[in-house]
């Protein structure tokens, strides 16, 4: 298996804890946001092999940290999967063109498995 560089960008500091934990146990590396601003800045400095996002985040939401990447990369970027306990994630994971969508709850391991397939 590849290692990763994945961007984990949750405000909630519980869930982002345990999602780069997991994420390194399994051999990847972690760089953690916590909101779509912070995120979008450590985007463009660190280049993640994937994004791994909530979509209610303050300041600037999950969706609209995509739309600013993708825009200053000018490409669609890295997969990005995201979690979110929106009713509708799938429906917006879908209109961002996501790898995946996970609601919340989800299960820790299908999602670090998901995502170290990414690649």
């Amino acid at each position: 298996m590849t290692m990763l560089r994945i961007l984990v960008v949750e405000d909630d500091d519980a869930i982002r804890e345990l999602l780069e934990f997991a994420f390194r146990e399994a051999g990847h590396e972690t760089i953690g946001a916590i909101d779509g601003q912070h995120a979008l800045r450590l985007a463009m400095a660190s280049q993640p092999d994937v994004v791994v996002m909530d979509l209610g985040l303050p300041i600037m939401s999950g969706p609209e940290f995509v739309m600013s990447w993708r825009a200053h990369l000018g490409t669609p970027g890295p997969p990005i999967v995201v979690i979110s306990g929106r009713p509708d994630v799938m429906e917006v994971a879908r209109g961002l063109d996501a790898r995946a969508a996970f609601a919340k709850p989800f299960d820790i391991e299908v999602l670090v498995a998901t995502v170290s397939q990414t690649q």
